[in-house]
């Protein structure tokens, strides 16, 4: 069994539907120093568990977007959802999900990316997109599995990454790197 220091019902649907073996926990709350945007993602995940003291395998996720050297978190109103969409529209952005896990006092971190391309979306589209469903707690506005699968163009890269969860990443490290077998980790 794995700890998962997360709040984010995708990631916890992802874990039930393929079975994982874990038990939630609260994650720390965030404190950042930001010397990279490229790293801000790991920055993030670490954070999340860095106050833990569990007996065990303790693992955070974090997902971001970056656009043009610029960094997507979650929208903190419609209208700059809104804004997100209208900057991806037609244009490619890479989705950087970091996890991080932390065994007894020793913390490693990795990272996955993926290139996504959106179509050109029209207004009436970005409207459509911030009415079905709520696009203030996914970075970059959207999510690929929802609606806005609708105009993903092309994806370069795993899909579950932009989920927020990259599972095979996640799986080989949890093989390769902690030398769990699926029954360790898997129920």
């Amino acid at each position: 069994m794995i700890y998962v220091a997360t709040t984010s019902p995708r990631r916890i649907e992802l874990l039930k539907q393929f079975g994982f073996d874990y038990t939630l926990v609260k994650p720390c709350k965030e404190k950042l120093i930001i010397n990279s945007k490229q790293n801000l993602a790991v920055q993030k995940a670490i954070s999340k568990i860095e106050c833990l003291q569990i007996d065990g395998l303790v693992v955070a996720f974090d997902t971001l977007i970056i656009f043009k050297d610029r960094i997507f978190e979650k929208p903190k109103n419609i209208e700059e959802a809104k804004s997100m969409l209208y900057d991806l529209s037609g244009s490619w952005h890479s989705v950087i999900s970091a996890i991080a896990i932390k065994y007894k006092d020793l913390i490693k971190a990795y990272f996955e990316k993926t290139f996504v391309k959106f179509a050109k979306l029209e207004k009436n589209d970005i409207d459509f997109l911030t009415s079905k469903e709520n696009v203030l707690d996914k970075a970059g506005a959207y999510a690929i599995q929802g609606y806005a699968a609708l105009y993903i163009e092309k994806i370069v890269g795993d899909y579950y990454n932009v989920v927020g969860l990259p599972l095979n990443r996640f799986k080989k490290i949890l093989e390769d790197d902690f030398k769990l077998k699926k029954s360790d980790y898997l129920k």
